[in-house]
């Protein structure tokens, strides 16, 4: 079976991800999608962990669905002796970039919406979260959501 456009949609995201080269404050992180948690003693970091979520649709007067997706990217890197504030904001800033690097080929628009870190943590963790979530816009004709409406 065909790709969804949203399939699509979220596949170059993950490939724009995977293919960035200039992660220079957490190195060559692993690309993974679905997945939220894991255990700093099981698995490589850094991690970045890409997680579609629901989408809003609206009917267009041109019989067509105006789809609206979010798309949260998480960045899962060990602390070590680094500052987490300082850290938490490095990622931040090279999570927004790689993110917007590329705009996937079948959207209308793509937009960073927020992003920062989720919960500080106390002195016994060792793994810092810092997520964005992304807004990504595009059509569909109604009913069939394979075919990009044109």
């Amino acid at each position: 079976m065909a790709d969804t456009i949203r399939e699509k949609i979220i596949a170059e995201i993950v490939s724009t991800l995977d293919g960035y080269a200039s992660f220079t404050v957490i190195g060559s992180p692993t690309v993974v999608r679905g997945y939220e948690n894991y255990d700093p003693d099981v698995h490589e970091f850094p991690i970045i962990a890409v997680m579609p979520r629901q989408e809003d649709v609206e009917r267009t007067a041109y019989g067509s669905y105006q789809c609206s997706m979010q798309v949260d990217i998480y960045c899962l890197v060990k602390i070590g002796t680094k500052n987490p504030s300082e850290l938490a904001e490095a990622v931040l800033g090279q999570l927004i970039t790689a993110a917007l690097s590329s705009t996937p080929s079948d959207v209308s628009d793509f937009a960073y919406v927020n992003g920062g870190i989720d919960d500080y943590m106390d002195l016994s963790k060792t793994v810092l979260t810092v997520g964005i979530s992304m807004e990504v816009t595009y059509e569909t004709d109604i009913g069939d959501p394979y075919t990009l409406t044109t």
